[in-house]
């Protein structure tokens, strides 16, 4: 027997400006107003999936135009968690005492449950070709490693622990042969879902991931990093330590200048980059079929064929520019003005 489980973490890790409580108030979701979705089959599948959507709360509290963002393992399950985060109700954004729209993203892991066996934990035969692509990895013999990691990746990475334990191997394959593009993919994405590594692994994802975020000028990102090692209980992450790394931070990103970022859009694939700096220029090569302001505190849609400069105020909480692309291709963003973190 098959059941679907759709986990939620609703949790912003970043808080990343001074507003007013008394001027504006986070969209707050209401619990237990919907159904959980549920799934049976009578055929055993140890097949999961791992999404991060982002939506817009209206001023009425109800959720709309839902992107997923970031994917990872099972395609499948799309549809069901966009069904499942259109059912969520929240109490809507509030500004100077007046409710407005707001973006709010949501992670959800569809996981299968059984009877029969426990699908929470890795496998053997994940487990051991996991050893050993390591191993290798740790004794330079790069390209046999990468032949164990082909084999995990089509015979082994089935649950949700396998498919982000299999992006944090790739990851370090890919950061020994420098291949950039590919240690991006899969930082990120280990980083992303790391509520799903044991907290040994966990740390060792986070503190990769911020120096990424810092080298890649992701401020948002790297801020994020710094409040996830505080997350793990089994550490030790002194308020100290956190001050002295926000130091270090804060240091490079006041004295950062433009930011210019590559983003690769595939084919109607919805894309989420945090902003940092309170002007951004869009370079495109193809048109664009959606470009959409999504901040906490306010959701501004552009339109795609003529759009000058976006601004965001030192107001805004939260920003990142929702964007999709009906053809392939790589957009720069240029990030300048203000630091407002």
């Amino acid at each position: 027997m098959k059941k679907l489980l759709l986990a939620l973490s609703l949790a912003s890790t970043f808080a990343p400006l001074s507003v007013s409580a008394d001027d504006f108030v986070p969209a707050q979701v209401i619990n237990k107003n919907y159904d959980q979705l549920t799934n049976t089959s009578p055929r055993a599948s140890r097949l999961e999936g791992i999404n991060l959507s982002s939506y817009v709360v209206d001023e009425n509290g109800l959720v709309s135009d839902i992107e997923i963002v970031a994917t990872a393992g099972q395609k499948k399950y799309q549809r069901e968690v966009i069904d499942y985060v259109s059912k969520l109700n929240y109490k809507s954004a509030r500004l100077n005492g007046g409710a407005i729209s707001s973006a709010k993203t949501i992670t959800v892991s569809s996981q299968n449950v059984h009877s029969s066996f426990s699908n929470d934990q890795a496998s053997p035969g994940f487990f051991n070709d996991y050893e050993k692509a390591s191993q290798l990895i740790d004794d330079k013999r790069y390209d046999e490693a990468k032949t164990y990691i082909t084999e995990l990746e089509n015979e082994h990475t089935k649950n949700t622990i396998e498919i982000v334990l299999l992006a944090w191997l790739k990851s370090q394959h890919s950061y020994f042969v420098q291949d950039w593009q590919s240690f991006d993919e899969h930082i990120y994405e280990a980083f992303l879902f790391r509520d799903n590594l044991p907290d040994q692994i966990k740390k060792r994802v986070i503190k990769n991931a911020l120096q990424w975020f810092i080298s890649k000028q992701d401020y948002v990102r790297a801020y994020d990093a710094i409040e996830a090692l505080g997350d793990i209980e089994s550490i030790t992450f002194s308020e100290q330590n956190k001050a002295q790394l926000l130091a270090q931070v804060n240091d490079i990103y006041k004295n950062s200048g433009d930011i210019n970022q590559q983003i690769l859009l595939e084919s109607e694939q919805a894309v989420l980059p945090l902003l940092s700096k309170s002007e951004v220029e869009l370079k495109t090569e193809k048109p664009l079929s959606k470009v959409q302001l999504r901040c906490e505190n306010k959701v501004v849609d552009y339109d795609t064929s003529a759009i000058d400069k976006i601004v965001i105020s030192k107001n805004d909480v939260r920003c990142g520019l929702l964007l999709k692309s009906a053809q392939a291709q790589t957009v720069i963003i240029k990030q300048s003005g203000e630091s407002f973190l």
